[in-house]
């Protein structure tokens, strides 16, 4: 159960580790040329190069599953345009209306594991995945984590989606996170931010956009922070091929 559903090649991405402080730890990643697409992108990626790089200094950090199943509202849309279709209504796909927000709660969650089944370590992932830059979305991803708890919201959901696994991981999975949820005071979050972006900064000085120095003025939190940085050459034009082709 590696990254259930995992279908990204990784070997697809290069890597680039920036000098920094304790704190943050940035990962440039650039011209990549396949992910998925906008709201799955940064979430899929970043889970399984976590699994594959590690992060915080760890490389055993496990992602039991994705949370997509539970985006409702999307769901419902894509039967509305079903709908829509079957009786021969046509579907533009860029208008507005069609526009629906990303999930709400946890972006992407990894754990470590001890060999006695106890959740040691959350690292707690927000992603934003924009076609050119956006400062705003980049602070609101880390307001996010600044505001967050010990033990995150998407702890619930991973128990409800792993309970329809019947296999014996899934059952040793869903019993360390119900350990986890009543009592995460044996366990340390961490923190991590997933930027991905079809723009990349002009000055050859500034090879992204999170400063690897020093996080965001906007994050108080004493925990530690890692941001992950894509750069898609051209990522309209990435997604348009895998979804619209």
């Amino acid at each position: 159960m590696h990254g259930r559903d995992s279908d990204v090649a990784l070997k697809m991405l290069s890597r680039r580790s920036m000098t920094q402080r304790s704190i943050p730890h940035l990962i440039i990643l650039r011209r990549c040329t396949a992910a998925p697409c906008r709201d799955t992108l940064a979430k899929r990626s970043v889970s399984l190069a976590i699994e594959h790089w590690g992060a915080h200094g760890k490389d055993d950090w496990i992602v039991p599953a994705f949370l997509f199943r539970f985006h409702e509202t999307e769901f419902q849309h894509i039967d509305e345009i079903n709908a829509r279709l079957k009786s021969g209504i046509q579907h533009d796909p860029d208008a507005d209306r069609e526009r629906r927000p990303g999930r709400t709660g946890d972006d992407g969650i990894a754990f470590r594991i001890s060999e006695q089944n106890v959740i040691t370590d959350i690292l707690a992932i927000e992603a934003k995945c924009l076609t050119t830059h956006s400062p705003g979305k980049l602070q609101e991803a880390h307001e996010k984590l600044n505001s967050g708890t010990v033990r995150p919201t998407a702890i619930r959901e991973l128990v409800e989606l792993l309970r329809d696994y019947k296999d014996a991981e899934a059952e040793r999975w869903v019993e360390a996170l119900v350990r986890l949820w009543v009592d995460p005071s044996s366990s340390t979050r961490h923190d991590g931010v997933v930027y991905a972006c079809g723009e990349r900064p002009k000055l050859v000085s500034r090879p992204g956009w999170m400063n690897a120095a020093t996080p965001h003025e906007v994050y108080k939190a004493t925990r530690r922070l890692e941001g992950l940085e894509f750069h898609f050459r051209d990522l309209a034009a990435v997604i348009d091929g895998l979804y619209r082709e």
